[in-house]
């Protein structure tokens, strides 16, 4: 149980240190130079103790998931942090992406939807409208920059993205057990952020070459001594010790009770983005947060 905690915590910590690397460098580059820090730290340990781990019979499903989840989702995520603040973007990704998960399960792996998980999507949708309706809005919020619309609609597609990713993911956990193919939790984060990294590459490249003056974000060094400690926070706390101890959770209890204690991620955070980003939420907010919180909790439950 020490592990879900501890993970949850460092989750909660990523989403704080993102945002503030989002503002400082932009949502696009930020993502960038904390992929490329994530990737460079996951491939020094597999190249040190998992190197026979890479199989080339899972490589494809893993990388396949890294484009989803750490390629469109992760985009998403910084995009949404710039103008909807951490603890409303990670409400609606941790939130929703369980959601699209199960609707994948549905259609792609024929997966039921037991009347409980209905009931628990039902309690997740209640309490994100909650959250985001007008009079839910934060006061007193130090820095955001964009429409709140547009962030709401990319915490969504990060949701959507986290969601379909985590499927992809545990199809390539299944070939690699029905092939008796070794895998690590260390090497399917290095796959996956290797594929988000490459993703996150292109778009920049893209918006530097087609995007307008306006769309590109002005270059500002990441090294700075005020911004380092947010910028290694941001690729540590998250995909590189945050999905150790995801991975090192999953070892000693049931998925259902892991991922339920994860979910708390959205309140646990509460407190640090009031101290990181000036960030006070309204009364309607905290409750629909419980209430989504809740219903992700009684979803990974009833599926176990």
């Amino acid at each position: 149980m020490i592990a879900a905690v501890i993970t949850t915590f460092l989750f909660a910590c990523s989403a704080v240190t993102g945002q503030r690397v989002a503002m400082r460098l932009g949502g696009i580059r930020g993502n960038l130079i904390r992929l490329f820090i994530a990737c460079s730290v996951l491939g020094l340990l597999v190249l040190l103790f998992y190197r026979d781990a890479i199989r080339p019979e899972t490589f494809g499903w893993f990388f396949l998931s890294g484009l989803i989840g750490f390629g469109v989702g992760d985009v998403a995520l910084f995009l949404a942090y710039e103008r909807i603040g951490s603890r409303l973007t990670i409400l609606l990704n941790l939130c929703l992406a369980p959601l699209f998960a199960m609707g994948l399960e549905w259609v792609w792996l024929g997966n039921g939807l037991p009347p409980a998980a209905i009931a628990g999507a039902f309690l997740i949708v209640t309490g994100v409208v909650m959250a985001i309706r007008p009079g839910a809005k934060s006061r007193q919020v130090r820095e955001r920059r964009g429409k709140f619309g547009v962030g709401i609609l990319a915490a969504i597609t990060a949701g959507c993205g986290q969601g379909t990713g985590a499927v992809v993911s545990r199809k390539a956990e299944a070939v690699a057990t029905e092939l008796g193919v070794a895998s690590s939790g260390i090497s399917a984060a290095f796959q996956r952020v290797s594929a988000g990294l490459l993703f996150a590459a292109i778009v920049v490249i893209l918006i530097h070459l087609l995007g307008s003056k306006r769309a590109r974000e002005p270059w500002r060094n990441p090294f700075q001594r005020d911004l380092l400690p947010w910028l290694m926070g941001a690729a540590l706390f998250g995909p590189v010790i945050g999905v150790s101890c995801f991975q090192w959770a999953l070892q000693s209890l049931e998925s259902g009770i892991v991922l339920s204690v994860v979910a708390l991620t959205p309140i646990v955070m509460m407190p640090l983005a009031r101290i990181t980003e000036g960030d006070h939420p309204g009364k309607l907010a905290i409750l629909g947060a419980v209430v989504a919180v809740g219903g992700v909790i009684l979803l990974y439950l009833t599926r176990g």
